[in-house]
């Protein structure tokens, strides 16, 4: 008896820890050098709330706030970049919301830092002139798999580009895809 109840005991303890999911919010800071030059990129996600947004159902898939969610297969995304913050060189550099509101299902940044997967997922590098960063992200999942690249200039003038499902991403440069 007592081999029995220590025996399930350790099976529902298992299943619960299988079962436990990453906490997809919270804060995280990277951060990249070039001689005496310093990036430091701030991510801020969240569970996405419905409620805080207006979601339009049409042909079979949505749009949030007006826009094509990237990263959710035209689902209801779990998980929104709120914000991303830069600071080049001790300065905070404004990135605009849009340039990130429409990206869900990051990485689950906290967690992979800890673990050291986050340059699976992410990286920043900064342009010959280092007057600003390149930062590559792998998101979403599933069929909702994107790559999104942002080139943040010291500037202010911003742009994304972005990758859904495709059969490479920005980190594997020297992939080929494959012919359709």
């Amino acid at each position: 008896m007592r081999t029995i109840l220590a025996a399930l005991t350790v099976l529902v303890g298992a299943t619960n820890a299988v079962g436990q999911s990453i906490n997809p919010e919270g804060t995280a800071e990277f951060t990249a050098n070039k001689g005496s030059h310093t990036a430091r990129l701030i991510f801020t996600t969240r569970r996405f709330n419905p409620s805080a947004h207006r979601i339009v159902r049409a042909n079979n898939c949505i749009t949030i706030d007006g826009r094509i969610p990237i990263g959710t297969d035209c689902t209801i995304p779990k998980v929104e970049i709120v914000s991303m913050k830069l600071i080049l060189n001790g300065k905070a550099i404004p990135i605009p919301k849009h340039l990130n509101s429409d990206c869900y299902g990051p990485p689950p940044f906290s967690e992979y830092q800890k673990r050291g997967l986050m340059k699976n997922y992410l990286a920043i590098r900064f342009s010959d002139d280092l007057a600003g960063v390149f930062v590559f992200l792998a998101g979403g999942d599933g069929a909702g798999v994107y790559d999104a690249m942002w080139i943040l200039r010291r500037d202010g003038r911003h742009s994304r580009f972005t990758n859904s499902g495709g059969d490479c991403h920005f980190f594997d440069l020297g992939c080929r895809p494959s012919p359709n």
